[in-house]
């Protein structure tokens, strides 16, 4: 049986002629340069947050007990450490 995937060197040479055909925004020399975080289609913004493994298994647990997810979970903590911290939420 022949294999007719690509190889991963003829996808990294297809996809490095790809960006450099790309041309690059032009921006106003006066203009600071910012990132911008990509947003969802309901305008949020993702983060990465790191834990440990048993911290993962219990959140997931928690989220299982309460019917709910751990992203949900995650919300709720951080619209409490910014009310706490005198920040308004949305």
């Amino acid at each position: 049986m022949a294999n007719n995937r690509p190889t991963l060197t003829s996808l990294s040479e297809r996809l490095a002629r790809k960006t450099a055909s790309v041309e690059p925004e032009t921006k106003s020399e006066d203009a600071a340069p910012q990132e911008k975080p990509a947003k969802t289609s309901d305008g949020r913004v993702q983060i990465i947050v790191r834990m440990s493994p048993a911290e993962r298994k219990a959140l997931r647990q928690i989220a299982l007990d309460q019917d709910t997810t751990a992203q949900a979970l995650a919300e709720d903590a951080i619209r409490d450490v910014l009310r706490r911290h005198g920040h308004k939420t949305d």
